[in-house]
């Protein structure tokens, strides 16, 4: 029986589930920095992101700046009907939500299969597969750069567009590990792997040559007496190789021809 936490997959898997954890935190907040992207449009947003911006806030009572390095705020009601007609804003967002979703999803079923269940190499390459789309995800939260909302107005990447590119580098980092991952190693104890006790294929136990040859040899015992009257009687009983065994008597009157009984017993 396979425990858990016992590595069924050897330790290499300990790297992408380690690297997917960094991944993960940093698409987090890629999606939910307002800081995407810096702008210069003239009016008060400073940056935006994928579901927020940052503008910076006048006080009419000081009749200045509220907070110089501006405030995370979510978009009005005429940006957001902006962002449903622009098709690139829209893919860039709904890219990075399924990064974030489909980075949990995975990232908890690695954390499970790793130390706990054996899987085969063509599982791990499957697996490597998602995280890199997965990458594929993050990187394309760029498309936010084409927008509408920059034209020619963004200056340059904010603290959440450096970290998703540094995210998609992870994601795709993790995929390749995983390919090198050639699947169940053996028990610690030597013994078959322990995909075998998990019901994957196995090589069949095979006889020595020794025992194939051994085959079960016929006996075969005789007994004879001497009736008073003369006569000879003979017992042959023979065991045969399927168990069977089988009698044979004979009885040899005196100056008389050889009679035989024969009687077989199973």
């Amino acid at each position: 029986m396979v425990r858990c936490c016992s590595y069924p997959n050897g330790h290499l898997p300990l790297a992408p589930s380690l690297l997917i954890f960094p991944a993960l935190f940093l698409s987090f907040w890629g999606l939910f920095d307002c800081n995407f992207v810096g702008i210069n449009n003239g009016n008060s947003a400073t940056a935006i992101g994928l579901l927020w911006q940052q503008q910076n806030f006048y006080t009419s009572t000081l009749g200045s700046m509220y907070n110089g390095s501006g405030e995370c705020s979510l978009y009005s009601w005429s940006d957001e009907l902006m962002i449903q007609n622009d098709g690139p804003f829209r893919a860039a967002r709904g890219f990075g939500i399924a990064a974030v979703v489909c980075g949990c999803a995975t990232t908890l079923a690695i954390w499970i299969i790793a130390p706990c269940i054996p899987v085969p190499k063509i599982g791990w390459t499957i697996i490597g597969l998602i995280l890199a789309m997965i990458g594929l995800f993050q990187l394309l939260t760029l498309l936010i750069v084409s927008s509408s909302f920059c034209n020619s107005s963004c200056t340059n990447l904010g603290t959440g567009g450096i970290l998703s590119i540094v995210s998609g580098a992870l994601w795709f980092m993790s995929a390749i590990l995983c390919c090198f991952i050639s699947g169940p190693v053996a028990n610690d104890d030597g013994g078959l792997p322990v995909a075998a006790a998990m019901g994957t294929p196995s090589q069949q136990l095979e006889l020595s040559p020794q025992t194939q040859n051994q085959r079960v040899v016929e006996q075969t015992t005789t007994q004879q007496h001497v009736e008073p009257d003369g006569t000879i009687v003979k017992e042959t009983r023979t065991t045969r190789a399927d168990g069977g065994v089988s009698v044979t008597t004979e009885v040899i009157p005196p100056g008389t021809a050889v009679g035989a009984v024969t009687a077989n017993k199973m």
